[in-house]
């Protein structure tokens, strides 16, 4: 199995050979996060953004691994991968929203209400909870778009997926969120790079986990 370091390698190579698609697909996810972040109400934009955030997330996923499948995308068919995977998506985002309003929520009881020592404790256990959760989720957009999955299937084999692999998907999920900090810095380089560059990172990981899953079934079938 390669190491995220390779991932990384490999991952910056197919980033180069493909770099009008990242940007492309970048663009499509863009088009829904910048009204929901400059232009609509603030609760309008939470609204907005629960119901498309993930499924155009999905199809740029989908769109990503098409291209570094087959090396062909017709830019419709970002929207066809959209439409395919939105419902499946749509659901995927709500279970990620509420847990992230959880957290959201309880810190927000301690900052405006109530600043006892034991609420700042709460609030700070449900921000672990919720981060755990979400690193056990990092293969469910992989897993739905390469195999065609539904949604708690990918969910699910996410989490087996977490417990087999715990410490190559926590440098998984700290590789993700140093790349989410570091192009937030730049805005249009996060507008019109970042999720490009995401999806086929993640998806190498999690292809990464299948081959190396399949080369173990192979040397126990031999032995």
């Amino acid at each position: 199995m390669l190491s995220i370091s390779k991932l990384l390698k490999k991952t910056g190579h197919q980033i180069y050979v493909n770099i009008l698609t990242v940007l492309s697909v970048s663009v499509f996810w863009s088009l829904f996060l910048v009204p929901a972040l400059f232009v609509l109400p603030r609760a309008t934009a939470v609204i907005f953004l629960a119901l498309t955030f993930i499924p155009a997330t999905a199809a740029v996923y989908a769109s990503m691994h098409q291209i570094t499948e087959t090396h062909q995308l017709k830019f419709k068919e970002i929207f066809g991968h959209f439409t395919h995977f939105f419902g499946r998506a749509l659901l995927i985002g709500l279970v990620f929203a509420v847990a992230i309003v959880i957290p959201i929520s309880q810190w927000w009881y301690y900052l405006t209400i109530n600043r006892q020592f034991l609420t700042l404790i709460f609030a700070m256990f449900q921000t672990y909870f919720c981060l755990t959760f979400l690193c056990t989720q990092v293969y469910t957009i992989p897993l739905l778009v390469i195999e065609d999955r539904s949604a708690f299937s990918s969910m699910n084999l996410s989490i087996k997926q977490f417990m087999k692999h715990t410490w190559y998907t926590m440098g998984l999920f700290t590789q993700i969120l140093s790349v989410t900090v570091l192009l937030s810095l730049t805005v249009v380089g996060f507008f019109l790079m970042y999720i490009g560059m995401s999806a086929i990172f993640v998806l190498n990981a999690t292809k990464n986990l299948f081959t190396e899953e399949k080369s173990s079934e192979t040397t126990e079938a031999h032995s």
